[in-house]
């Protein structure tokens, strides 16, 4: 099941994403100062949260047995291995051949044990936890996916074991105990140490979602315009008032809260908002945004210093909108072509090879 306007909204968080992580020093300042591109980090959160309602809409009653079970895990393993492998592999050769011969294209030089044990961190689905070390994996983003299949591996075994009234407490009591690991940690905001903390809980809350979703509650089309004023206030505030603990609870208790209200409320509604998020662009921004998200690393940190440190072009207002603009234009290109032969293709081929063995 699709929802194509949650699709467009993905799309355009996804690159929000790219343009958060995008140095500052290669951007103007009237751009990379904006507070809203400033706290776009958060967007994770709304991933994790559409994930969990996405999950609950097919899965809520489907894993009765281990043989369902092992189904779903390996349909969600499908889905995510065959671009985090292409992407983290590409990344390992990238950092290996730049250490030794271009080390002002990297953004550290490491040892080469450290870049294997990020990899195998990566691979392995831990490196949102501190299970192989506290690093966020050899794709720094790549972290969040780590956290989106235990996620899935967390619901997956509460739909197992518990049924009814007793799964919506389990799938509580998840949320609660990861909220208060988070106050006691002091921190919401996390990646690769403490990254799956933050994933339950939005993920979970993305349960919720769904079972508030089936009352079918009527609103007035027009309060879907309180998503944008209600998220500029919210990173206003964030960007402005806010740093510290007081900012990671803020996060705790706001962030996660405000996405899943947000996807509620757009479930609901179907005014201006909706008609745009469900244009074409918007949509197929959606449909390769995996792709957009773990792709757009090296590119933003490899294209500005090739363009500008190596190729000696001016850098000024003009040129670097322009550089921007052709990044995003290139990964998007790259993206559609990596969704369609990595992870469609590659999912398939995966699918086709586990499957038979």
């Amino acid at each position: 099941m699709r929802i194509y306007k949650l699709d467009g909204l993905r799309g355009i968080f996804s690159l929000m994403i790219v343009f958060f992580h995008y140095k500052e020093n290669y951007l103007p300042d009237f751009m990379c100062q904006l507070f809203f591109i400033r706290e776009c980090y958060t967007f994770v959160d709304f991933f994790f949260v559409l994930s969990g309602y996405v999950i609950a809409v097919n899965y809520h009653n489907k894993i009765s047995d281990f043989s369902k079970f092992r189904n779903y895990i390996k349909k969600r393993f499908f889905r995510l291995f065959p671009l985090l492998f292409y992407t983290v592999t590409l990344t390992l050769i990238f950092d290996l051949i730049g250490n030794f011969y271009l080390p002002n294209l990297v953004k550290n030089v490491d040892e080469v044990s450290t870049l294997l044990m990020r990899y195998l961190d990566t691979l392995t689905f831990m490196n949102s936890t501190p299970v192989l070390g506290s690093s966020s994996g050899i794709n720094g983003v790549s972290w969040s996916i780590s956290s989106e299949m235990i996620s899935y591996f967390v619901f997956g075994s509460v739909s197992l074991f518990a049924i009814g009234q007793k799964k919506n407490f389990v799938i509580l009591t998840v949320i609660i105990f990861c909220f208060l690991f988070s106050i006691y940690n002091g921190s919401h905001f996390n990646t690769g140490d403490y990254g799956f903390i933050r994933g339950l809980i939005s993920f979970n809350l993305g349960y919720f979602v769904w079972l508030l979703s089936l009352k079918k509650i009527k609103v007035n089309n027009y309060l879907e315009f309180l998503i944008p004023v209600f998220l500029l206030t919210m990173f206003y505030l964030m960007n402005n008032y806010m740093s510290g603990f007081n900012k990671q609870m803020f996060g705790l208790f706001v962030v996660p809260i405000f996405f899943s209200v947000s996807i509620l409320l757009l479930l609901n509604t179907n005014g201006l908002i909706t008609k745009v998020l469900n244009t074409k662009p918007l949509v197929f921004l959606g449909e390769i945004s995996y792709s957009v998200y773990l792709n757009h690393a090296i590119f933003i940190l490899v294209g500005p210093k090739i363009i500008f440190n190596i190729l000696g072009l001016p850098q000024n207002t003009s040129t670097e909108i322009f550089v921007f603009l052709m990044i995003i234009t290139t990964i998007i290109i790259y993206s559609k072509l990596t969704y369609v032969y990595v992870e469609k293709k590659g999912g398939q081929l995966l699918k086709k090879k586990l499957t038979k063995s």
